[in-house]
Parts: structure tokens; C-alpha cells; sequence
């Protein structure tokens, strides 16, 4: 995992300007979506606007909503844009544990927790319908993605165990609880005073995320 510290936006009122990015003719779109992303990590939603956006990209203040329509478009796309990346860091981990099931299954778990550790404000962001559109296509194509990976890991997992085919549902549910539940308690710094997990705690929190998941495991594999 990153060794860069949980994102935190800043709590102050005043912010300094996220600085403008560089875009080429025809990436204004993925300059916008990337601009946004900055700007939550260091200010947060409370941060946010279709005018501090486009200062952050360095475009008019009218290119947002020509692209987006409005500021629930333009945070949807963020969001879809960090879902494929979620879904992207979970191939790859669960890819790279080689063939047992168990290990492809708590190494994706572990490239969920530590996404939502490494990108604060985008995790947070993923998971606020009452800011997003639901609705949208891409948004709903990215989220499906990381549903997919789940759905592969763990139907890979039953077969190896002989568990009954039935269980796949509950058994998905109950691991994404664990990841997603054990991350927002870090993010939300509920873990500090009992365990120390919190901001600046981000290898320790990754790490007693994966003692969790090993443990999780155990219970998966076994026949309820």
C-alpha cells in the first residue's frame, strides 16, 4: 500500500486554489474529472463547485455544465471514473495471488480497503447517491465492474470448497460488509482511540484490514 497519508480535507474556511491542470484540445472532459478528484482530495464536497472546478482546470466557467450539465453530473462522473479504478486495483491484486480462491478473495478485499485508505474523498464520494445520479449509464457500467469481481472471486471460492452454489449472495454481501464497514470506520477515524487506527495510520489500518479479511476467510470457506 501507498505510504502517503489518509486524505483529509482541510477543515479550515479558507481554501487555496487547487492548482490549474494542463489538458490537451479534446481531453477537457478528463481534465474536468481530474481537476474535481484534486479538488475533493484537498477540500472535500464542501469544497466543491462547478466555478472551483473549472478554476482547477483552467477552462471558462461555463465548460462544467457544457460537458456535465450540472454539478450532480460532473461529481457522477468522478464517481464512475474512481469506481473503474476501484475495479481495476481489484483485478490486479486478485490476479496477482495466484490460483487458490482464498487468496484471490482476501487479496481483493485488501485492494478494496486499501483503494478507500489511499482516496479518501473519491471512496466517500462513490458511495453519496444523495449527490449523484444514480441513473447514469457509466456510473451504473463501473459500478456492475467491481460487483463482477466479487461475484467472480467468491463463485470461484464455493466451487473450490464445494459449498452450495445458493450461498454465493450472502457470502458477497458479508465480505464487501467487513471491507467496506472496516474502511469507513478508519476513514471516519472511529478506529483511533481503541486501536490507533486512523490518519497517518494508513500501513497499520491496511494491515490489521488484511488480519481481519484472513480471519473473514476462515469463516467464508466453511460450509454455514
Amino acid at each position: 500500500m501507498s505510504s502517503s497519508k489518509l486524505e483529509k480535507p482541510s477543515t479550515g474556511r479558507r481554501h487555496a486554489p487547487a492548482a490549474p491542470l494542463s489538458y490537451h484540445h479534446g481531453d477537457l472532459r478528463r481534465a474536468l474529472i481530474d481537476a474535481t478528484t484534486e479538488l475533493l482530495r484537498e477540500q472535500g464536497l464542501e469544497g466543491f463547485s462547478l466555478r472551483a472546478a473549472a478554476r482547477a482546470a483552467g477552462v471558462s466557467h461555463a465548460a462544467p455544465a457544457h460537458h456535465f450539465g450540472d454539478a450532480r453530473g460532473l461529481l457522477t462522473a468522478c464517481a464512475a471514473d474512481g469506481f473503474e479504478r476501484l475495479a481495476d486495483a481489484m483485478h490486479a491484486r486478485m490476479n496477482g495471488a495466484g490460483a487458490d480462491a482464498r487468496d484471490r478473495a482476501q487479496a481483493l478485499g485488501v485492494a478494496y480497503i486499501d483503494f478507500a485508505l489511499t482516496h479518501r474523498a473519491l471512496f466517500q464520494l462513490m458511495f453519496r447517491r444523495d449527490r449523484l445520479d444514480p441513473e447514469d449509464a457509466a456510473l451504473q457500467a463501473a459500478g456492475r465492474r467491481t460487483g463482477d469481481a466479487l461475484r467472480q472471486v467468491y463463485a470461484e471460492l464455493i466451487a473450490e470448497r464445494g459449498l452450495p452454489p445458493s450461498e454465493l449472495g450472502e457470502r458477497i454481501l458479508l465480505a464487501w460488509s467487513c471491507a467496506h464497514g472496516y474502511a469507513t470506520l478508519v476513514l471516519e477515524e472511529q478506529t483511533v482511540g481503541l486501536y490507533g487506527l486512523g490518519a497517518g495510520r494508513e500501513e497499520a489500518a491496511s494491515a490489521m484490514g488484511a488480519k481481519l479479511l484472513q480471519l473473514l476467510m476462515g469463516g467464508l470457506a466453511d460450509p454455514a
